[in-house]
């Protein structure tokens, strides 16, 4: 079981799984959401990484098992650490005030579904149990 699972922030999804860009097809979900948005672990499970990683802003992976991992990245501060355990729905989180170069000025959530490594369509993950 892979104990529930939260959709990670309340906001609208401005580019999908699959839509072409500058990069190629989006391997992820992006979210836009207000400043200072919330931002809650999408499965139960540990997280396996958690910090500043890159362009990204801080970055959370989540291992929620039976090869699912979660990635979450532009949050401006996260409030768990590598190791913590995660239920579906705690907070992990917030998003920053919008200054970093998104459309309207509205801060962005990242998040990527990989399963075994490779990217999948992380709506199918929410429709599949509530």
């Amino acid at each position: 079981a892979r104990g529930g699972r939260a959709v990670p922030v309340a906001g609208r999804v401005t580019r999908d799984f699959g839509e072409s860009g500058e990069g190629g097809p989006a391997r992820g979900l992006t979210y836009s959401a207000a400043a200072g948005a919330r931002v809650v672990s999408p499965c139960g499970g540990q997280a396996v990484f958690a910090g500043p990683f890159r362009s990204y802003g801080r970055l959370l992976i989540v291992d929620c098992g039976g090869g699912y991992h979660f990635v979450l990245a532009g949050l401006d501060r996260l409030d768990v650490e590598a190791g913590s355990r995660l239920l579906a729905g705690e907070p992990v989180g917030v998003l920053g005030g919008g200054d970093s170069g998104n459309a309207g000025g509205r801060p962005s959530l990242y998040l990527e579904l990989r399963r075994n490594g490779q990217p999948v369509d992380p709506k199918g993950w929410f429709r599949s149990r509530g």
